[in-house]
């Protein structure tokens, strides 16, 4: 029986980074406030270690599916070094030095001055966005797959919203009469919509950033429809399947 190829996992790929940029943004902005308000700001330092340990955490989630899909041998200590050769990175000394740095400090067994903390991060931050880079640009080229469209996902998702909807139809069918006077019926429907709603609400989600929308909510739908992902006919059936869904 001939063995199944592994591929790399896109949604996991895309909510580590995505976790692992949210944590950036929040380091840079706190370093971007000088050494002086960082050393004597104990709420600044807290926040810098925190994200500091999401954004490393993150790079790491990443690097051991990698190293499962690639069948690459490695450890908490040199993933990060190993995983950035496959990937393409050059700094590969700097990722060393970077995973040694986090271990070492990691459960505060041994002290860290926030100065130094200051100091290594100020130089080394730019790691975390090189790494991501590199890992999106090695998974589109080994998938083939330029936007990073997690099929699997979108299939799966795609399948619970086809059921769903057999059982609503199946309901349906038996006639408004029954349904009115049948609790179960109510609430058999209502459970299933929802599913329904949160599986198309799952794949929007994953398809908005592909459509250059980064900041959505409750209204991830409707801004697909403002940006011509969905046809613009269909904004009022968007607005009532997700007021109906608010009201459930």
């Amino acid at each position: 029986m001939q063995e199944v190829k592994k591929r790399p996992k896109i949604s996991l790929i895309v909510e580590s980074l995505s976790q692992l940029e949210k944590a950036y943004v929040d380091l840079k902005k706190n370093l971007s406030l000088g050494k002086e308000e960082f050393i004597s700001n104990k709420l600044i330092q807290d926040k810098v270690r925190v994200d500091f340990n999401l954004a490393f955490e993150s790079c790491m989630r990443v690097c051991r599916h990698l190293s499962a899909v690639y069948n690459v041998k490695t450890t908490s200590k040199d993933c990060l070094q190993k995983i950035g050769e496959l990937v393409g990175i050059k700094e590969i000394e700097a990722l060393g030095e970077f995973t040694s740095f986090y271990i070492k400090h990691r459960d505060l067994r041994e002290s860290l001055p926030a100065e130094e903390l200051y100091e290594f991060l100020s130089k080394n931050l730019y790691l975390f966005k090189e790494y991501a880079k590199a890992v999106v640009e090695f998974v589109k080229r080994e998938t083939n797959n330029p936007l990073l469209i997690d099929f699997d996902l979108l299939n799966e998702k795609a399948g619970r919203i086809k059921e769903s909807l057999k059982k609503i139809n199946f309901v349906l069918s038996q006639g408004e009469e029954e349904f009115s006077k049948n609790p179960m019926y109510y609430d058999r429907v209502k459970y299933f919509y929802q599913v329904a709603y949160d599986s198309l609400f799952d794949i929007c989600k994953h398809l908005a950033p592909k459509f250059g929308i980064k900041k959505f909510g409750d209204d991830c739908l409707s801004k697909m429809v403002e940006v011509g992902a969905i046809p613009q006919e269909y904004y009022m059936d968007v607005f009532k399947m997700t007021n109906l869904n608010n009201k459930l």
